[in-house]
């Protein structure tokens, strides 16, 4: 290996030890206080921080330990996915759309709202996807099909997955600015978009998880007759 190719390896590997360990454990507490301070309603912050954390729990768990597309190879693990997998999820969009929302008082008509869903999203595309990248390359994640597999489904996937975010929490916030008791049915449906339309968008760009799934549900039909 050549000296600037180790410098490359060795740059890579920290920007991925931030990006997966430092950045949670720090952003995710400043992230939290940043977002109330924002606010000024807790309910609020409930969904904005709890909702992407749940999701980066549920998810990931369907995606490695059902569908087993990909699974990850260091670091404190449930199964193959990481011990904080969801607070790597909450950190990264609630730090995404506090740079692309800067004051929820100036998103007023739908097109701030549109612009916001979509710059989220986008953002949160090029993030995920160079993420993956690099970790399929540095052998910490592991992907059926490699990186070629990745670059069919990340992109789309990552993009929903911002987007959704951003008008979940855009929506929950026009709600509970008025009626904070509200959380008790804003957070469980804000929970199941975040869970639902990425999931519909992954299944639509990833012929190879449509067909294990298709093959569960048969061969559970099949025992069932």
């Amino acid at each position: 290996m050549t000296a600037p190719l180790g410098h490359l390896v060795t740059l890579r590997n920290s920007t991925l030890f931030v990006s997966t360990y430092l950045f949670p454990a720090v952003g995710f507490p400043l992230l939290t206080y940043g977002w109330w301070r924002s606010s000024g309603s807790w309910p609020f912050v409930a969904v904005v921080m709890g909702v992407p954390v749940l999701f980066g729990y549920l998810m990931p768990a369907v995606a490695t330990h059902l569908v087993k597309r990909w699974r990850f190879t260091t670091g404190p693990r449930i199964g193959s996915y990481y011990v904080h997998h969801g607070f790597v999820y909450g950190s990264k969009l609630a730090f995404v759309l506090f740079l692309v929302v800067r004051s929820l008082a100036s998103v007023r008509s739908a097109f701030d709202v549109a612009s916001v869903v979509l710059v989220t999203g986008a953002a949160t595309a090029f993030g995920g996807w160079w993420h993956d990248t690099q970790a399929v390359r540095a052998g910490k994640i592991e992907v059926d099909g490699g990186i070629d597999a990745l670059m069919s489904f990340a992109p789309a996937t990552y993009f929903a997955m911002g987007a959704t975010y951003a008008g979940v929490t855009l929506g929950a916030h026009s709600v509970l600015a008025l009626d904070g008791a509200a959380i008790v049915w804003v957070f469980p449906v804000g929970l199941a978009t975040m869970c639902v339309i990425p999931s519909l968008v992954f299944l639509a760009v990833d012929p190879p998880t449509r067909r294990v799934l298709r093959g569960r549900l048969f061969r559970r039909a099949y025992r069932a007759v």
